[in-house]
């Protein structure tokens, strides 16, 4: 494996361990939301936090932010 073939291997298990878990930890999330660099990653992980805070009452509007940051390039709040 190549070092970009490594670090497509890493995301990918790094996503698979967020969009497996209710409710990952903040630094799991921090840590995808700096490293996604494809926009295939970014979609999976985008995808998976717009289900999450479909399927609550009072989104995290930490989550929110990182949808933000993610979507629409925003530096945050």
């Amino acid at each position: 494996m190549d070092g970009q073939e490594l670090q497509e291997h890493y995301i990918d298990a790094l996503l698979d361990r967020i969009t497996q878990q209710r409710y990952p930890s903040h630094e799991l999330l921090q840590r995808a939301e700096n490293l996604v660099f494809t926009q295939e990653q970014a979609e999976r992980l985008v995808a998976y936090m717009i289900r999450t805070i479909n399927g609550v009452r009072y989104p995290s509007h930490q989550m929110m932010d990182r949808i933000e940051r993610i979507l629409f390039n925003t530096t945050g709040r």
